[in-house]
């Protein structure tokens, strides 16, 4: 007959398909880390336990959480890391629909529990709790599943111990390798755990206790072991030691006095120290120095974490970041601004031209949005110069890479600073790499349609850079740059180039009929809706593009996917070459169908029919 296994004071050990950890707290109350099978839960009156309130997942593997349910029954509060809320929930599009024949994406995520768990709470990267009288902090460790946590936890003796799933399985081990090879041969995830064990032994716990493998002490030397013998794929996988070699902490440069650059940001990342001391950033995406991604691109395996702030600390003296301005909406610029906003109340400032795609990402139809919701405290006007601790600093729309942008133009302690976004880059001679202009063959708009652009937006921004005169510009993924007359000359070539080209392939003269360069006729809006009551009677909004050079009469119509569904049409007036908002109504029946439907808007322009423009999905469920 099994028996709980006293570990140390307070701490005791069920042998499961994983190993189940039961944490006394307070008198009455105690935590389990981890569910296994659930047998553990059938188990707790040889402990004297009555009853446990609290049940916390380290990660997603069903060998680790199929047994939630069995807790459950019995009252117990489930909490899960929020990053594998998807698996858990059975929401992860990859478990349901991965190919099963010519797979090259390795994730484990076949290892998730086959019925979805309920649970009552997700656990937020960095958070502290205090649960079962116990101080709990959510340490993020990224490894055999990419939203993994560890729980560094403050006994009643006051020793601070960490339960870390599987980040090791006794010094020097790990259970198992194969999760930890994300693509198809690499092993991305070995280089997460040591990057992991950097943020769990900066919390300083003096003993591990691992779900797979014997609880062990003295730490850092288990670490030292773990990186030594991962060290020996370099055997295999040449290459291997240099990238182990490397640490998770982001390092800032100072480009000039007062601006500072974060040197391990996947999108770059700027910081301005203003007048009395506080920290502005231009954007905050992800830490490229802190995680490793897989060649998947989901919201849940793109998981940001906090960077730079230690530098910043040792190098300013500032102790957070108090306000972020984007530069624009996309995700590798944006994304760990959520981190600073619940953390340390950072305020988010965002031109009003894309302000509501950060607030209401699933409302558009754009490439490259974040999925989480941001609160935008301050949305800026453009054109209208504004300060911020001393710093004047003004906006213009920017549009070329994205309608989406903002130009971002500064002074800063005597210096003119603009800020391109992701608008102007410059390639090398073989036309590969970001370059600095001097050793550039020329300018690499990165023009994407999907993001919506117009002719004559580099063009406009180029006046205002030029109007501006700054002594440093910025971008968005390459190091900042003092402009030269060669180099203005190749980004007036550029932009002169791409207004040239695309009227040269494209026929967008006033006499053509055309929806622009982007080809975009038309916008439905929210283009992501879920319905959980029906009937439902909700409204479509959007705008219509007129594809003509003169005023014309449009009209407008959804087509649905089930002849039960039913919804308004209406006719609107175009001036020429205008956009216009509309708003129809849409009904869905009692009897819909569960799951996601498409509908589309049908345009008829001056009796000109150009079929179905745009496109929204509707959830039902």
């Amino acid at each position: 007959m099994k028996e709980w296994i006293k570990q140390e004071e307070d701490v005791y050990l069920w042998p499961d398909s994983c190993n189940v950890y039961a944490v006394r707290g307070t008198a009455d109350d105690w935590l389990i880390i981890n569910a296994g099978t659930g047998v553990a839960a059938s188990q707790l009156a040889r402990l004297g336990v009555v009853r446990v309130r609290h049940l916390l997942l380290t990660h997603f593997f069903r060998d680790h959480a199929a047994g939630t349910e069995l807790f459950r029954q019995n009252g117990t509060v489930v909490r899960a890391p929020y990053w594998e809320r998807d698996h858990l929930a059975g929401e992860q599009p990859a478990c349901r629909t991965k190919p099963t024949e010519m797979l090259y994406d390795l994730m484990w995520d076949h290892f998730a529990p086959i019925t979805p768990l309920s649970v009552d709470l997700w656990l937020m990267d960095y958070a502290r709790h205090h649960v079962a009288g116990l101080d709990i902090e959510v340490v993020p460790t990224p490894g055999v599943t990419l939203g993994a946590v560890s729980y560094v936890v403050t006994l009643r003796s006051g020793r601070r111990v960490a339960f870390i799933g599987e980040l090791m399985a006794g010094p020097g081990k790990v259970a198992r390798l194969s999760p930890l090879q994300y693509n198809y041969n690499d092993l991305l995830g070995g280089e997460n755990l040591l990057l992991s064990w950097e943020r769990l032994l900066a919390l300083g716990p003096v003993a591990a206790y691992p779900s797979l493998g014997a609880p062990f002490a003295a730490l850092p030397a288990a670490v030292a072991a773990l990186r030594e013998n991962l060290r020996k794929l370099d055997q295999v996988q040449p290459g291997m030691a240099e990238r182990l070699a490397r640490n998770g902490r982001t390092e800032i440069e100072e480009v000039c006095p007062g601006l500072w650059r974060a040197q391990n940001a996947n999108a770059e990342t700027h910081f301005v120290v203003g007048r009395t001391g506080r920290v502005l950033a231009l954007d905050y995406g992800y830490n490229t120095a802190g995680i490793c991604f897989p060649n998947r691109t989901l919201h849940c395996t793109r998981r940001p974490l906090l960077h730079s702030l230690e530098a910043l600390r040792e190098k300013t003296g500032a102790t957070r970041i108090d306000v972020v301005i984007a530069t624009h909406y996309h995700d590798d610029h944006v994304a760990g601004i959520g981190l600073l906003q619940r953390l340390f109340g950072t305020e988010l400032w965002a031109g009003e031209n894309f302000a509501d795609l950060l607030e209401q990402p699933r409302d558009f139809d754009r490439p490259c949005l974040w999925p989480e919701p941001m609160r935008v405290s301050r949305r800026l006007p453009l054109g209208a110069t504004f300060e911020w601790d001393g710093v004047p600093i003004t906006l213009h729309p920017m549009t070329g890479h994205t309608e989406f942008s903002t130009l971002i133009c500064l002074e800063l302690n005597g210096r003119r600073i603009a800020h391109t976004g992701d608008q102007i880059f410059f390639l090398d001679a073989a036309g590969v790499a970001l370059v600095p202009p001097e050793s550039a063959r020329g300018l690499f708009t990165n023009h994407v349609y999907r993001n919506g652009l117009a002719l004559g937006g580099y063009v406009d921004c180029l006046r205002h850079l030029r109007a501006f005169a700054p002594d440093w510009i910025l971008s968005g993924h390459a190091k900042p740059y003092r402009p030269t007359e060669a180099a203005w000359r190749m980004i007036e070539s550029g932009a002169r180039g791409f207004d040239d080209a695309h009227r040269s392939l494209m026929a967008l003269e006033t006499e053509d009929v055309h929806f622009g360069a982007d080809s975009t006729g038309a916008k439905l809006h929210p283009y992501s809706r879920r319905l959980s009551l029906l009937p439902a009677t909700v409204p479509m909004q959007g705008w219509v593009l007129n594809p003509f050079g003169q005023a014309a009469e449009a009209e407008l119509r959804l087509v649905l996917p089930s002849e039960n569904w039913s919804a308004t049409s209406t006719r609107i007036m175009l001036e020429p070459r205008s956009r216009r908002t509309f708003t129809l109504k849409l009904s869905v029946p009692p009897g819909a169908a569960s799951g996601r439907h498409m509908i589309a808007l049908e345009l008829s322009v001056a009796g000109r029919r150009f079929g179905q423009v745009a496109e929204a999905w509707v959830t039902i469920g």
